[in-house]
């Protein structure tokens, strides 16, 4: 693993005497309410002496009508550096005859998320820069960054809502204009997230009784453009008067950074990664507002005439000095000195005001910089393996930590370094996050495997990648069963090719499911021809249980809650991976008295087969142990020409098929103590020695044909997987 990132470079705290000064001007939030706790705390009382004591005082000190502006800062910094932000800003503004209140809103979110991908950006192999920052953005979405982001997109909506502080804000403010007209002009300014809370401050402040927003600006705003077109895009030119957004050009995004590795701004991040819709469009990007043609008729891009509203791209040095902006970094506009004096005098309406004060960066605060990459050697075996038995309710099952136990031992004697993740570990994003590791950190010469036994089923297609031509029936994509599934939390065949897409070049990845509904490689999904209701009935005679569930209403839409409407790319060209399943995509995969009936037969042959079958000799011998019973075929899923590679050997030498086989291992028998663990009734009585006989030599011979591991170590794996296979005898 990668070293941790460095903290993060902070400034010193605020001192009491410069909070006091700040009360005036500043409504601290937490979760949309007002902030009990802290170093700086909000009442109701404060905000009754803004519009009674200090915003009279101001407005009789300076005569005429004085400018108000709300201000809210980006929902990635927490407390100290909101009030930072209000600190460094509130005396400039003053001295332009300017009353300001910043919302300081306590998400402390850059942590959080640089907390979330972190050991993501350290750059872990020599990828090419899209790729590197494609695995950032799958591990963001895959890990908190949905969670977070949603969280402070609650919290902005929550603050203008209900008992929300800034709707206590939004009243006062009301109050204060129908008792006092003609004496103040009403702004807004909104960096980054902060576009987030002005599309619910600005309507609840008009409904209010606020006659209008004089200026509204938006810098680098992150702001999803269905809401800013269903919130704001109404009022531009009416309730809103005026209405400017500085952004940067395509080009300057694409050069910026965050997280100090990933290769575009944080706009790209949160497209890719936050919103529910995988590449929602952002106000603040630039293809995304030249696609969208509300907002090109708005801001004047279509070329037929100009907009209502004023668009300002960085870099503007000419021109209009209302116009004016340098920032080349996301986080930068409301520290760039052209951008805040262009903003200043659009509030103040005059050209003549006290430029913005020179400050420090704040970039290294929001992300912290990665440590330096840790180099990987080459031609190293690694694998993940998923057990879950203790599902919720009745979707328990009995013998799936058991096979990943199993698993687990038979690819440490081949030489793999093995993580579990077992019942509650194996939660969806501890999965997917996994399963990215493993993939990421690969490099060419890297034998990987993936190993999942639990429920399966399948959800609506929500991207309509399922889809073929002339072909109208409902579409479905194929899921496996996190234990946290119930909470809609499934993991889609779309999730594993998103992660699956990320192998390096000449890494190998075999996966193995003991499930039903395991996928195949093309990402089509056949319904069950049985009754599904049925299954667990049918089978309890005989001892066997059905790892499958029937996808049910709740289940479905909090699914569909969470992932929204997603819009991806559709279908994969191209999928190196590949898959033994445990089942076709029609059948039912089994366990039978403690472990997975695919599992039995599939474990045992991994050593003795590893570097010397290929994949379809493998896969052959998997179906013999089932030709004594129908109930399911293992099935293989893969690039055609995989067939011929040799099984779990590095890709180099898969263009060649192997010669080198030692004496009777090309072909050989099942052995019989696995016919008889998946059909009892074949050969009463007897399979415990001669499981443990199988196992002991294929451990031996796997060992010494291609590893030179501790012997103590391979004492332990043939212990662990003897103990499973008297567990899955005894039981």
């Amino acid at each position: 693993m990668p070293e941790p990132m460095p903290p993060a470079t902070r400034q010193p705290p605020l001192s009491p005497s410069e909070l006091d000064r700040l009360r005036p001007h500043v409504v601290n939030l937490s979760g949309g309410k007002f902030s009990s706790s802290g170093v700086f705390q909000t009442t109701k009382k404060d905000v009754d002496a803004v519009f009674a004591t200090h915003l009279p005082a101001f407005v009789a000190e300076h005569g005429g009508v004085v400018p108000v502006v709300f201000c809210a800062h980006g929902g990635l910094v927490g407390e100290q550096s909101g009030l930072r932000i209000a600190a460094t800003q509130v005396e400039w503004w003053k001295s332009n005859g300017v009353y300001p209140i910043h919302f300081v809103w306590e998400t402390g979110l850059a942590g959080a998320i640089a907390g979330a991908v972190g050991d993501w950006a350290q750059g872990r192999r020599g990828w090419l820069d899209e790729a590197k920052d494609r695995v950032l953005e799958l591990a963001a979405r895959f890990g908190q960054g949905q969670a977070i982001w949603g969280q402070m997109k609650r919290a902005a909506e929550a603050a203008s809502a209900g008992d929300g502080g800034a709707r206590y804000v939004a009243e006062a403010l009301g109050a204060y204009c129908t008792a006092h007209p003609d004496t103040i002009s009403v702004h807004a300014v909104g960096h980054s997230a902060g576009s987030i809370f002005h599309p619910f401050f600005i309507p609840a402040a008009l409904k209010a009784g606020v006659p209008a927003f004089d200026t509204l600006s938006l810098l680098a705003p992150a702001v999803r453009t269905d809401v800013f077109e269903k919130q704001l895009v109404p009022l531009c030119g009416q309730e809103v008067k005026s209405l400017a957004l500085f952004t940067m050009t395509e080009k300057l995004e694409r050069a910026d950074t965050c997280l100090g590795a990933y290769g575009k701004s944080l706009l790209y991040l949160v497209r890719a990664s936050f919103e529910p819709e995988e590449f929602s469009p952002i106000l603040g990007l630039e293809e995304c507002l030249r696609a969208d043609p509300v907002l090109s008729r708005l801001f004047g891009l279509s070329g037929t005439s100009g907009g209502i509203a004023d668009i300002i791209w960085s870099k503007a040095t000419g021109g209009p000095l209302t116009n004016r902006s340098t920032s080349t970094s996301h986080g930068g506009f409301d520290t760039d000195i052209p951008t805040m004096d262009s903003v200043a005098r659009r509030v103040t309406g005059s050209s003549r005001i006290q430029s913005f004060p020179i400050t420090r960066s704040r970039g290294d605060e929001l992300w912290p910089v990665p440590g330096p990459a840790t180099p990987r050697r080459a031609g190293t075996h690694h694998a993940l393996c998923v057990g879950i038995n203790a599902y919720p309710g009745g979707d328990a099952l009995y013998g799936c930590v058991a096979d990943a136990e199993a698993w687990a031992a038979q690819l440490t004697a081949a030489g793999f370094a093995v993580r579990t993740l077992l019942d509650a570990e194996a939660t969806r994003q501890n999965i997917l996050l996994g399963l990215l590791d493993v993939v990421a950190s690969s490099v060419a010469g890297d034998v990987l495997v993936f190993q999942y036994a639990g429920h399966g089923t399948y959800v609506d297609d929500l991207d309509g990648d399922e889809a073929e031509s002339g072909n109208e029936e409902k579409q479905y994509d194929e899921a496996l069963c996190p234990i946290d599934f119930r909470e809609g939390n499934l993991i889609i065949d779309d999730d594993l090719g998103e992660i699956f897409d990320q192998l390096p070049d000449g890494v190998s990845l075999t996966a193995f499911f003991d499930s039903c509904h395991s996928g195949d490689g093309q990402r089509r999904l056949q319904l069950l021809p049985v009754d599904v209701e049925d299954l667990s009935t049918a089978s309890a005679p005989h001892g066997r249980r059905a790892r499958y569930v029937i996808p049910d209403k709740e289940t479905s839409e909090k699914y569909r809650a969470k992932r929204g409407a997603p819009a991806r790319a559709g279908k994969r060209a191209l999928a190196r991976e590949v898959l033994f399943s445990a089942c076709k995509p029609t059948e039912v995969a089994y366990e039978t008295g403690g472990h997975g009936d695919f599992t039995v037969a599939a474990s045992l042959l991994v050593v003795p087969s590893a570097n010397r079958l290929t994949n379809g000799e493998f896969l052959a011998k998997i179906r013999e142990a089932f030709s004594s019973q129908p109930r399911q075929y293992p099935d293989f899923n893969g690039p055609r020409a995989a067939k011929s590679r040799v099984f779990l050997a590095p890709l180099v030498a898969a263009a060649a098929e192997p010669t080198d086989r030692p004496p009777g291992t090309a072909s050989g028998t099942i052995p019989a103590a696995i016919k008889s663990l998946l059909d009892p009734a074949a050969s009463p009585g007897g399979g415990t020695d001669a499981l443990a006989a199988s196992a002991g030599t294929a451990g031996s011979a796997g060992v010494a044909a291609s590893h030179e591991a501790d012997a103590a170590d391979r004492a332990r794996a043939a212990a662990a997987f003897l103990r499973a296979a008297a567990d899955f005898i005894d039981g």
